[in-house]
């Protein structure tokens, strides 16, 4: 099974339909194997460059979907996204066309799971986050995506506010936890990690089920 950027079409359309970000892409392959789903669930993914125009998210999302309806009008559509700084867009795509998205605000808090996420937020509110895909990518969606790499004196304009870097860890990485920290020395941030795994990501999937 293959998460497909701009797919330009849907080969099963009895199948309930994934939406999703990109940058997820990966972690949603694993916990669909992981709970026997590969086959049961078609995926199609949005450009993981979107985390930084969020103002495509619901457009391209609706787009999607009604493509993926065409051949069956009924068919269950779920939305790989939190509201990922839509300011309810995205929602109000959903509920015009029946479709069913991860709850929570961004991916940050749904790898964290809410309740600790918000726990982090209120301990130290100038915290900047990092998934192990955004480590693995911190260069071309941070840094150059940002601007900084072309403009690196803005860094301690985009980023004074900020004084530690928090790497939502997915998956035991050494690697990944090295580049999480590279970037936080690059921000000039304090670094700490915070294993996550897969969060509330699992829960949804399951609600995916056929």
């Amino acid at each position: 099974m293959e998460a497909r950027e701009g797919a330009a079409g849907f080969r099963h359309p009895d199948k309930p339909l994934l939406i999703l970000c990109g940058a997820i892409a990966s972690e949603t392959q694993a916990v669909l194997a992981a709970s026997g789903l590969s086959d049961a669930v078609e995926i199609t993914a949005l450009p993981a460059i979107w985390h930084n125009f969020p103002e495509r998210i619901p457009e391209g999302v609706e787009a999607k979907a009604m493509q993926a309806r065409k051949d069956r009008a009924d068919r269950p559509i779920f939305v790989g996204y939190a509201d990922c700084g839509t300011g309810g867009l995205l929602d109000a795509v959903c509920q015009r066309m029946d479709l069913h998205r991860i709850a929570g605000p961004h991916c940050y808090s749904f790898f964290a799971g809410e309740a600790r996420f918000d726990a982090l937020a209120e301990a130290e509110l100038g915290t900047f986050y990092l998934t192990d895909y955004l480590a693995r990518h911190f260069e071309p969606l941070i840094w150059e995506g940002m601007g900084l790499s072309t403009n690196p004196e803005m860094r301690d304009a985009m980023f004074g506010s900020y004084s530690r870097l928090v790497y939502l860890a997915q998956t035991e990485n050494a690697e990944l936890t090295v580049q999480a920290q590279a970037a936080a020395e690059r921000l000039a941030l304090r670094f700490e990690r915070i294993f996550t795994g897969y969060g509330e990501l699992g829960d949804f999937i399951e609600s995916v089920r056929p």
